[in-house]
Parts: structure tokens; sequence; C-alpha cells
């Protein structure tokens, strides 16, 4: 167990990460691996998945409603593709946090049986959630290019928005993950949170179609400033807030060290109630 002066350094959450780099990728090779195993396609499901989703979107909002994402537009496309963008940063976070109370619940013999690195159960969990986001973008940046022809240049800062993300991810999962092996009903009402953080984040609407005075609580849910830059970023060709950017990270850490410390300080724990 990691002592307290190792829990508290500023750098502990990279440690969880870079400390055990080689054993999570071996893990989530196998869980991406393992999802497949038996199926007549095995790993092209990752890609049917997405493309059917993505024409499923285009066909119902693009033909049948005739969704406009902006007033003035007039392709059929654009608001399955800016849609999807919501979808791939919700399903991120909530493939995530619907797995977190189990972790530990679903794996006694890491806790009991062998010496094992707990604390990397988030980040295999998250490099997992991380691959199936990465196979769906190939197919979003390909209606990218089909819709407009292009794909802008600030695509480049999809990596640097998704990393206070995902170390926000990070630390909520260590807090599911140790309460999920003291509260079994977690796994449930994760469910309901899953479904409130998509419908109270710009997924399916923009911002500016919101009442003024309920814009500060839709602010407040984790996703909004995500999916609202990635979007910037890989359609509309505008820059990084880097101001929003700076202050959602050290949010982010603070969480996520939050989250270390307290699943680490519990875990002593974990081998009497499993």
């Amino acid at each position: 167990m990691e002592t307290p002066k190792r829990l508290l350094h500023p750098l502990a959450v990279l440690y969880s990460l870079t400390g055990n780099w080689h054993l999570i990728v071996q893990f989530v090779k196998r869980e991406v691996a393992g999802r497949y195993k038996g199926s007549f396609l095995g790993l092209f499901w990752s890609f049917i998945t997405p493309l059917l989703m993505l024409s499923i979107y285009t066909f119902v909002f693009g033909y049948v409603f005739k969704s406009r994402w902006r007033p003035t537009s007039t392709s059929h496309i654009e608001f399955a593709v800016v849609m999807f963008v919501g979808v791939l940063g919700h399903n991120l976070i909530s493939e995530c946090l619907t797995r977190a109370p189990m972790l530990v619940v679903g794996n006694p013999n890491y806790v009991k049986k062998v010496v094992f690195p707990l604390e990397t159960l988030p980040w295999i969990a998250i490099g997992t959630a991380l691959f199936h986001m990465l196979v769906a973008s190939v197919i979003l940046f390909a209606a990218i290019l089909f819709w407009q022809g292009h794909i802008p240049w600030t695509v480049v800062f999809v990596p640097v928005i998704l990393l206070p993300f995902v170390v926000l991810v990070a630390g909520l999962v260590w807090f599911l993950a140790s309460f999920g092996v003291f509260m079994r009903d977690l796994g449930q009402i994760m469910g309901i949170v899953s479904s409130l953080l998509m419908f109270l984040a710009p997924v399916f609407y923009p911002l500016a179609s919101v009442p003024p005075r309920l814009q500060a609580v839709i602010m407040l849910n984790p996703l909004t400033f995500v999916i609202d830059q990635l979007r910037n970023a890989a359609i509309w060709g505008v820059p990084l807030n880097w101001t929003g950017w700076i202050i959602y990270s050290v949010i982010a850490y603070v969480i996520a060290s939050l989250g270390l410390i307290w699943f680490q300080k519990t875990r002593k724990g974990f081998a009497d109630v499993l």
C-alpha cells in the first residue's frame, strides 16, 4: 500500500498511470480482444457499430425530421455529424462510470490472492473506452471529410481537449470503484446518472438553444465544455479555448488526486467486504 507521502505527491495521479503503463496496455488489449472473442466478425464490430449509429442518425435526423444544427444549414448530414461528436464524448464517460462500481467487486482475486496495483483498474477501463472512441472517430472524420470536403487543421487540438477529460474520468472512477465495494446498488444508480449527463449536456441540442437562466446548470456538466471544444476543433475549425481548458484541467486534476487518495485509503477494507 502506498504511504501517505506518496499519495499526497503532486504527480501521484500521473505515477499511477506511468508506473504501471505496460501492465495497463496488456490488460486493455486483453479486454478489447475478450469483448469480441467468439463473434463471427470479431474486432470488425468496433467499426460496424459506430458506422451504423452515424447512418441511423443521418437518416432519422437529417432526412426524416430534417433537423438542422444551424438555421442556415442545408446539409442533411450536418446534424448527425455534430450530434455524433457529443455522443462519442458521452459514450466515453458513460462506459467508464457504469463499469466503475464493479471494477473491484468483479475482480476479487486481485484483492485477496495476488499483489496487484488496484489503482490501475480505472486506467484499464478508460483505455478500453478510448479504444472504442478512437475507432468511432475514424468513422466520424470520414463523415466530416465527406460532408465538408476537408478536415480543419484545428483537429490537432482533439487529444489536448481529451487529456483533462480523461483525468477527470479517472478521478470519478476511483471514487465509484471504492464506493461500489460497500454500496452494491451503485451500479444501478450509475445508469440513471449516465442518462442525466447525456440529456443535461448539449449532445442533441446546441447550448444556445437552452434558456439563459438554465445555461449555467448545463455548464456544470463535465461533458459540456469538452463536447463544445471537440466540435469547435473537429468540425468548425475554431482553436481551443485555452483559458477554459486550463481551468477545466486544474479542476480535473484536483478531483483525480482526491479520487486516488480516497481509493488508496479505503482499499484496506476491500478484502474484508469481498
